[in-house]
């Protein structure tokens, strides 16, 4: 219980990210897409040039979903805190965690969609 009052302002991020990501209207999510374009391009190409019925409920999920990450992240920062370790590397630590994040949100997103169509080329 003392970790979870430790990381309450993770807990706290991470609610306000998941209602972020629905109030966006899926913005979020598209942003997170293009965070992770080298990672997820050469898979799914363009996000632009999706299509079909999932494409924006995916979009918004995405940018929900992402929220999972930051008590991940509030928890090794934590460790790292209590390792002595120095705010630069808690703070990359922070930055690695949530990308990788994004990146397995889209991941799982994109391959669990079965009515978007991705283009990866164009004619």
């Amino acid at each position: 219980m003392n970790t979870l009052f430790a990381i309450k302002g993770s807990i706290i991020a991470g609610v306000a990210v998941a209602l972020a990501g629905l109030f966006s209207m899926g913005i979020l999510g598209f942003g997170l897409y293009y965070a992770c374009y080298p990672l997820l391009e050469p898979l799914y190409g363009n996000l632009n040039d999706w299509h079909g019925d999932d494409v924006w409920p995916a979009t918004i999920w995405a940018g929900m979903s992402w929220a999972i990450f930051f008590p991940v992240a509030g928890w090794v920062d934590l460790r790292l805190r209590q390792a002595g370790k120095p705010g630069a590397l808690r703070a990359l630590s922070w930055l690695a965690i949530l990308w990788a994040g994004a990146a397995a949100v889209w991941l799982y997103v994109a391959s669990s969609s079965s009515y978007i169509t991705f283009a990866t080329s164009t004619p």
